[in-house]
């Protein structure tokens, strides 16, 4: 077992930006934001639940061997210790504890929890993946586990956040921006708790960790400089401002689509 593992922990060169393997992981996320919505945006609802669900149990699997690896170390003897600040609970690892919300939870009994959850997925997660997929420095490293694990994960999190847009396109509305930013207000407060609450262990999930410094690129600048206060304001506004260009990016193209489907004679 050890020395699977420490097969499975083979390292690479650190993927740079726009290395071909940052372009392909572009490619692949761009090719299936487009064709799962085009092929399935009118999907029975049976469809579009098992096609959430195979990607979210395919990205827990794929994050639980992420996370036996990183807590495996190779020596002699070998040990076992898990770093707490590699638990899952970012921004990006949302989508492990809403897509769930969207499976299993009753909409005609809870429909504003499930369209929170919707919301998040095509606006807040989506916007996450995004930024990951443009700009991957921060989550690259010499594991090739890690590296194939992030770009699949933060990929699928583009694919699935355009097509959970696509499908549920009549019944997204402003409110479920809304909503999602509630949920979105909710998570960060828990991680700022996390934070806190497990120093002196080095911590920072959402990147807003009160304690230390961000290493969020611009936003170690403006914490140092300006305070904690205004960098959490100026952060989270930001996730915010691009959630909501998302959405008002995703209700224009489905508009424009809409009109021009009505104008054909």
């Amino acid at each position: 077992m050890d020395e699977f593992l420490h097969f499975m922990q083979g390292e690479m060169t650190v993927p740079g930006l726009f290395s071909p393997f940052h372009l392909v992981a572009i490619a692949l996320t761009l090719t299936g934001a487009f064709l799962l919505p085009f092929f399935l945006r009118d999907a029975s609802e049976r469809v579009y639940k098992r096609i959430l669900l195979i990607a979210w149990i395919a990205l827990i699997v794929l994050e639980i061997g992420k996370q036996i690896l990183l807590a495996f170390h190779y020596g002699s003897p070998s040990y076992w210790e898990y770093s707490y600040r590699d638990f899952p609970f970012s921004i990006c690892s949302m989508v492990y504890y809403f897509a769930p919300i969207v499976l299993f939870v009753n909409k005609e009994r809870h429909p504003k929890i499930v369209d929170a959850a919707i919301g998040y997925l095509c606006l807040v997660s989506l916007a996450g993946g995004l930024t990951v997929i443009a700009y991957p420095v921060m989550v690259t490293s010499r594991l090739i586990y890690i590296n194939v694990q992030s770009f699949i994960h933060h990929g699928t999190q583009v694919i699935l956040g355009v097509f959970v847009y696509v499908w549920n396109r009549r019944s997204v509305t402003i409110k479920t921006y809304y909503r999602s930013m509630i949920a979105f207000a909710i998570t960060a407060a828990v991680a700022v708790v996390i934070n806190v609450s497990f120093q002196p262990h080095f911590i920072n999930m959402f990147f807003i960790n009160p304690l230390i410094i961000t290493n969020l690129p611009i936003g170690n600048v403006v914490q140092e400089k300006a305070g904690y206060p205004v960098f959490l304001i100026g952060f989270l506004s930001l996730i915010a401002l691009v959630a909501f260009l998302i959405y008002l990016a995703e209700t224009s193209i489905d508009k424009a689509i809409v009109k021009k489907k009505a104008s054909r004679p």
